[in-house]
């Protein structure tokens, strides 16, 4: 994986999953796929952003979907800091990261 070595990193396999990981280790910066099983990205998004004691986690979503609705959705209706578009160049997503991250 692209951060392992450079920052703790606790994987997910689905959105369910992904969510209850975020409230078990209270990450700065969550990268989120909007392609999920069991629960789509945007859900994720939506339910950190309701949620008072997690509302304030950072979320970049990384996803195939490069239309500018998706993008649009992201961050204007479900509140996702970032969206970057894979593929992605790896030294992008890094700098992303790392900005998003306050490294």
């Amino acid at each position: 994986m692209l951060l392992r070595g450079r920052y703790e990193v606790t994987p997910a396999v689905d959105g369910a999953e992904g969510l209850a990981a975020v409230r078990a280790v209270r990450p700065d910066l969550l990268v989120l796929d909007l392609l999920m099983p069991v629960m789509h990205g945007f859900e994720v998004c939506q339910r950190l952003r309701a949620d008072p004691e997690l509302k304030g986690t950072k979320i970049l979503i990384s996803s195939s979907k490069s239309y500018r609705h998706d993008v649009r959705t992201a961050v204007e209706e479900t509140g996702a800091d970032g969206y970057i578009v894979k593929p992605f160049e790896v030294g992008e997503f890094n700098r992303r990261v790392d900005e998003m991250a306050g490294s």
